[in-house]
């Protein structure tokens, strides 16, 4: 387990103290407030991207790792790793340790925007990429939660698929229209270094659906943490006989890890 990089030892500042105590009456002094200040430890507040209204969430804020931790640590767990990592516009969710492959959000003040992801876990020079680059938008950037809360309905849903650099070709998701929304907030224990009963928002991502926006035959939910960024990633299919979602595939990203990475994206 990877401690919290922020957290302080008591004893080891009360040891230190005993020893200024030891020293001089100025050494006493300083002593006595390394003391008082175990009684309120300072810890980094959650980076704030933008001030959102009251009631809203700054979703960068919340989808991404805290500026504090990402640039020694990553999150590891169940599967691959996830690397953030933040650029101008854009972020990255590297998930493996070459520095590929990804998943590259694009992001404003009005929305955060599903962009590229990989198509080949092995070739960075080939990806998916939605075709007008924010003709996805995933949440609002200040979104409200709820059950659900802020609701975004997509009736285009086209993106490109490039085997390589240049080679494209277009494609849709299944049935064209997407419904993204953003449910919470809940408390959960994802276990590994992570606190227990952390404030968890969960984005929903339906696509594949009929024109009523009312079945979906796929389901993704991002949960997402204020200074841990994404914990868990969750895909879901429909089951067309009863019309409930199984579970395909689940991620936890659980413990927080050193080690950092340069995205490797050749293309542009």
């Amino acid at each position: 387990m990877t401690p919290d990089p922020e957290s302080f030892s008591h004893s080891t500042l009360a040891g230190l103290a005993r020893i200024l105590a030891a020293q001089a009456p100025v050494s006493l002094i300083i002593a006595t407030l390394v003391l008082v200040s175990l009684g309120h430890p300072t810890r980094a507040a959650a980076q704030s991207t933008i001030t959102c209204p009251s009631g809203t969430y700054d979703m960068l804020d919340w989808m991404t790792l805290d500026s504090s931790l990402r640039s020694n640590y990553h999150l590891e767990g169940t599967s691959n790793p996830l690397y953030t990592v933040m650029q101008p516009g854009k972020f990255y969710w590297v998930k493996g340790g070459g520095g590929y492959p990804w998943d590259i959000q694009l992001y404003d003040g009005k929305f955060i925007y599903l962009w590229i992801t990989e198509l080949s876990w092995t070739v960075p020079q080939s990806y998916k990429k939605f075709t007008n680059n924010t003709n996805l938008p995933l949440v609002p950037r200040c979104a409200t939660a709820g059950t659900p809360g802020s609701t975004i309905r997509i009736a285009n849903t086209n993106y490109d698929l490039h085997t390589n650099c240049s080679q494209t070709c277009s494609v849709t998701l299944g049935l064209q229209n997407a419904i993204n929304q953003v449910w919470g907030p809940y408390y959960f224990s994802f276990g590994g270094s992570l606190p227990s009963n952390l404030k968890t928002l969960v984005i929903s991502y339906r696509y594949n659906c009929d024109s009523t926006y009312q079945i979906c035959n796929d389901k993704e939910e991002y949960y997402v943490t204020q200074r841990y960024g994404l914990v868990q990633w969750v895909h879901y299919i429909r089951i067309p006989a009863t019309g409930a979602y199984a579970q395909l595939q689940k991620t936890i990203f659980n413990k927080l890890m050193v080690g950092v990475v340069t995205p490797d994206f050749p293309c542009f």
